[in-house]
C-alpha cells in the first residue's frame, strides 16, 4: 500500500520543537489548544512580518529615516495599524513620498514589501492575474519615465521643486 505525505496547516503563533523518544519533529499552536502535531521532516515556509525599521536594506532605511517613504497605516477611531509595508499608488507602484505630499515620479517599488495587493495573488501564465497587469503598467511608467526626464531634471508635482533622485 503506497504511503502518503499530508500537510496539516497548524494555525498562527506555532512553536516548534523535538520529541526524543520519537524522533519527531512537534508543532503546538495557540489556535488549537491542546492539539501536537508530530511529523519527521519540517519544511520551515514564511515570510518575515515586514519592517521598514528593521529593514536591512540600507537605501530603505535611509528613504525611511529622512521622510522619504513611509509605510502603510491603516487607521479607525478606535485603533491604528503600522503594517511595515511600503506605501505605493496602487496604480503604478511609485513611491509615497510624504515630503511631497504623494506618488514620487520616479521612485517605484513592487512585491511582497509593498501594501500593492496584486502581487499577494498567484499568477497563472495566461491569465493577464492581477500581478501581471500591475507590472505591466510599472513598465510602461517607467519607459514613459525615462524618455520624457532623459535631458530634464525631476520636479516636483506638488510645487515645482527638484527632485532628489
Amino acid at each position: 500500500m503506497p504511503e502518503y505525505t499530508r500537510v496539516h496547516f497548524l494555525g498562527a503563533g506555532v512553536r516548534i520543537g523535538t520529541d526524543e523518544s520519537t524522533g519527531t519533529f512537534t508543532a503546538i499552536s495557540p489556535t488549537v489548544p491542546g492539539h501536537t502535531t508530530h511529523a519527521t521532516a519540517l519544511i520551515e515556509a514564511y515570510l518575515p512580518s515586514p519592517s521598514l525599521d528593521r529593514s536591512e536594506d540600507a537605501l530603505l532605511r535611509d528613504l525611511h529615516r529622512t521622510g522619504a517613504l513611509t509605510e502603510e497605516v491603516i487607521a479607525d477611531p478606535t485603533h491604528t495599524h503600522r503594517s511595515g509595508l511600503l506605501a505605493v499608488s496602487p496604480t503604478d507602484g511609485h513611491l509615497v513620498d510624504p515630503s511631497l505630499g504623494g506618488p514620487h515620479p520616479r521612485r517605484i517599488a513592487l512585491g511582497a514589501p509593498t501594501n500593492s495587493r496584486a502581487v499577494a495573488a498567484f499568477a497563472r501564465p495566461h491569465t493577464n492575474a492581477p500581478a501581471f497587469r500591475q507590472n505591466d503598467a510599472v513598465a510602461r511608467a517607467l519607459l514613459r519615465t525615462l524618455r520624457a526626464t532623459e535631458a530634464e531634471p525631476a520636479t516636483s508635482p506638488v510645487d515645482g521643486r527638484p527632485l532628489r533622485v
